[in-house]
This record gives structure tokens, C-alpha cells and sequence, in this order.
């Protein structure tokens, strides 16, 4: 793949690059357009999305087992890997189900057509769009706080999570990328001033020793750090690119660690 000041390709380290540009998520809140769901503690629950008026299938949502109505709670948002489908997995498990909101997220449909630049930019706004579209639509049904979200995804997910994040650092408390790094295309997008919402941002970034993406996640590490971001970074021993993130104990600890009140970073979205 190569990228060239005007040319972006399916087979860049960035593979959410291969994907096609989609308008809004959702139209209005129409329960034509929307099954919607009734949400109960300890359930999950598969949102369908009519894709020709959207752009994706469907989006889970999962309530954990402690929720009540009295209190906000931290959300979750998880991009899964290539080849995927929406999921709640790795966070419900982590959680041990409690404590979070977790929503497992779509993607736009897939083109093997190279994006030029102002394709890439379109679809970094649409994406970044979509998953503020469903925090929308959560938040009418389930309280929850809009300054401990949290963006997260592994291998193709922990990419477009890299660049979700820097091109709407305000929105987040922080993220998770899990063996991935981040692209320097996104440069096309972010702004001074995501740029400067970077530092402080509390960013957490794990790899297999024998991950193919390991490199790239170090060097993610190093970016966000000169930023002043607060960085955890994990390397799982003797892993490859595939492995159980849900076995590590800095990962738990990271997340109730950084969904307190006290430690809240974010600033609320638009």
C-alpha cells in the first residue's frame, strides 16, 4: 500500500482505510428506521440498523448486571477486529459484567477502491460521526456519563480507535488499543487543538511479544507520550497477534482506575 500526498490504499497498516464513506448515522431517532430494544441489567441487546439509509447493520449494547437508575455510568465503545461483527467482547468479560455500559460497534461496508484525501477525511468524520450518533441513541435509553467514554478496539478496531480518538480527543476519557498502533494519516483530520486535548488523555496500549503490529504499537506509545499523554502500555508475553486480553490484570485495573469521577478527563460532546 502506498500513500503518496494523494493516494490511500486498502493495504495501509490503517486497514479501516478500505472502507467506503457513509453519510449519518442515524436520520432521527425513528423506530421505522430502528429496532429498538428494551434494556434490562445483565442483558445485551442487538440494535438493527436499516444500513441503506445508515451505513452499518447493527450495534450491541450490553447493561451491566449492577445498573440502576440513580446514578451515571461509563461507557465502552469497542471496534472488533477484520473480519468480525459487532461484540461485546473482550469488556464484558474484563468487567466481569459489571460497572460498564459496553457498546460493540459496526463498521461502514467495505471497498477495496484506494481512498484520495478527501475521501479519507470524509470517511474519518463519518466514522467518528456514527459512534457519537449511537452514544445518542443509548443515552435516551440508559443513563450514562458522558465524561467516562471510552473508545476502544483491537487489531483493525485498535487503529480506527487510534484515530477516533485523536480526531474527537475532547469526547473521550480515554482509550484502549489493543495490537494496533496508530496511522500518521491522521494528520489529514486532527487539529492543534485535538492535539492538545491529547495531553493528559489516559491512553492504554497492549501487544503480543510476537505481534506483528508490536512495533507500531511502541512507536503509538512514544507519539502520545510527547504529547503528554499518560500512557500504560502492556506487551503479553509469548502472545502473537491473536490473544486473550481479558487475562492481563493492568487492563482491569486500568479501566476502574481511570472511570472515577475524580480521574474524569473528558470534556462532554457536542
Amino acid at each position: 500500500m502506498i500513500f503518496n500526498k494523494r493516494l490511500l490504499s486498502a493495504s495501509t497498516p490503517l486497514c479501516l482505510l478500505c472502507l467506503c464513506i457513509a453519510g449519518p448515522l442515524f436520520a432521527a431517532d425513528n423506530p421505522e428506521k430502528i429496532n429498538d430494544a428494551n434494556f434490562a441489567p445483565g442483558q445485551e441487546a442487538r440494535i438493527d440498523v436499516n444500513s441503506k439509509l445508515v451505513g452499518i447493520d447493527h450495534f450491541m449494547v450490553y447493561v451491566p448486571s449492577d445498573y440502576n437508575d440513580k446514578q451515571d455510568w461509563p461507557v465502552i465503545f469497542f471496534y472488533h477486529g477484520q473480519g468480525g461483527q459487532p461484540t461485546t467482547w473482550p469488556f464484558k468479560q474484563i468487567t466481569g459484567g459489571r460497572g460498564f455500559v459496553i457498546i460493540g460497534m459496526g463498521y461502514i461496508p467495505g471497498s477495496e477502491k484506494p481512498m484520495n484525501e478527501g475521501q479519507y477525511i470524509n470517511y474519518l468524520k463519518s466514522q467518528r460521526k456514527c459512534v457519537l450518533e449511537v452514544k445518542k441513541y443509548v443515552s435516551r435509553r440508559l443513563r450514562i456519563d458522558e465524561k467516562r467514554l471510552f473508545v476502544t478496539g483491537s487489531s483493525m478496531g485498535g487503529w480506527n480507535t487510534a484515530a477516533i480518538l485523536e480526531s474527537s480527543a475532547k469526547v473521550w476519557a480515554g482509550a484502549v488499543i489493543l495490537g494496533a498502533g496508530r496511522s500518521p494519516n491522521v494528520r489529514l483530520i486532527i487539529t492543534d487543538s485535538d492535539r492538545m486535548a491529547l495531553r493528559g488523555k489516559s491512553i492504554y496500549i497492549g501487544a503480543g511479544e510476537r505481534d506483528f503490529n508490536l512495533d507500531s504499537a511502541r512507536k503509538a506509545v512514544v507519539y502520545y507520550e510527547r504529547l503528554g499523554a499518560k500512557v500504560t502500555f502492556e506487551e503479553y508475553k509469548g502472545a502473537e497477534h491473536a490473544f486473550d486480553p481479558t487475562k492481563p490484570k493492568k487492563l482491569y485495573d486500568w479501566l476502574i482506575t481511570n472511570s472515577s469521577v475524580e480521574n474524569t478527563q473528558s470534556d462532554k460532546a457536542d
